[in-house]
């Protein structure tokens, strides 16, 4: 089973590469190179407004600590969230590997129970309030775009799909539903006893347990929390934004939020595809072509974000070398 989901990772990363030549190739490549060329130094506001947001983030995961004593500051969370971030893109296996580093990085300050807890709730709270965005895009899709009936009934059957997955967040955190306590005793009933799960269940019951008591007992800071998490979608819509307004030479506020709805709605669902490449393109020219946009634009649209992506990824590849190295170095003396 491992092996398959492995071939099926890689799968995707081949399908989405052959699908990002082809829609470059449908856009043609130097009509995308003009327009990135346009850009300029406006790159640099981009990695500004990307930069703003990982600092929100770790803004809001800073306000997820619960635990006596010393709280980690926002910039001790800033390097792991980077870190982060760049295995999340870059490899197929980057959701897992991502959120374990954020938890490797904030143990350093905390007790590792309360790390995992802190990096779950802002995760929860991230999902929620990506979800809550994503339903104001696709109605503001569905009520604004003239387009055939089966994309309206493809938008209004994902707006319900959306509000029914917020609706059942809420519901659960309210009945304060054990669904991993569940999900454990089903496989212990079904006779499924791994041994990394029977060792460590009362450390991940004690974490779901903590979660809820966030949600339950912190009603006002979880309001906060995902006031900030909610604000780091505007920078998303800023960039595109600046993007159309240098590469097309119109932009309007409603084209970005619907750029930026498509982009929200491709990380959420194909997070295991390293970069997104090729679905990114491929929804930011749909998107911008039912505007009246060229597909050329949404395909340097999503290009230039791109770019800017490696950037922080390879900032945050280098972080994690560099914090990797010196326990390397104290593990080789010791041994010595």
């Amino acid at each position: 089973m491992i092996l398959r989901r492995h071939h099926l990772r890689w799968l995707a990363a081949v399908a989405s590469s052959a699908l990002f030549v082809y829609v470059v190739a449908r856009a043609k490549p130097e009509v995308i190179l003009d327009k990135i060329r346009l850009l300029g130094w406006g790159f640099a506001a981009l990695i500004l407004l990307s930069g703003i947001r990982s600092v929100l983030r770790a803004v809001a995961w800073s306000y997820c600590v619960q635990t006596d004593g010393r709280h980690p500051a926002t910039i001790d969370l800033f390097v792991p969230r980077l870190v982060s971030e760049a295995l999340n893109d870059a490899l197929p296996l980057g959701p897992v590997l991502g959120e374990t580093a954020k938890v490797v990085g904030i143990s350093r300050f905390i007790p590792a129970q309360a790390g995992a807890t802190s990096v779950v709730i802002e995760d929860l709270i991230y999902a929620l309030a990506a979800l809550t965005f994503m339903l104001g895009g696709v109605a503001l899709a569905l009520f604004s775009l003239t387009t055939s009936r089966a994309f309206q009934w493809t938008a209004t059957s994902l707006l319900i799909g959306l509000l029914a997955a917020v609706l059942a967040a809420h519901w659960m955190a309210r009945r304060q539903i054990s669904v991993l306590g569940g999900t454990l005793d089903f496989l212990r009933r079904a006779g499924l006893r791994w041994a990394f799960l029977e060792h460590h269940q009362s450390q991940l019951r004690a974490v779901e347990r903590n979660i809820y008591d966030f949600f339950v007992a912190h009603k006002r800071l979880f309001s906060f929390v995902f006031a900030i998490e909610f604000a780091t979608n505007f920078t998303g819509i800023a960039e595109a934004y600046l993007i159309l307004q240098v590469t097309a030479a119109h932009a309007s506020l409603h084209a970005a939020c619907l750029v930026e709805t498509a982009n929200r709605t491709v990380q959420l669902v194909f997070s295991f595809v390293p970069f997104q490449l090729g679905i990114q393109e491929s929804a930011a020219a749909a998107t911008l072509e039912a505007l009246g946009y060229a597909a050329s634009e949404g395909v340097s649209l999503a290009i230039v974000r791109k770019i800017r992506t490696v950037f922080w990824t390879a900032l945050g590849l280098l972080l994690a070398a560099k914090y990797a190295a010196p326990q390397s170095t104290t593990r080789e003396s010791s041994a010595s």
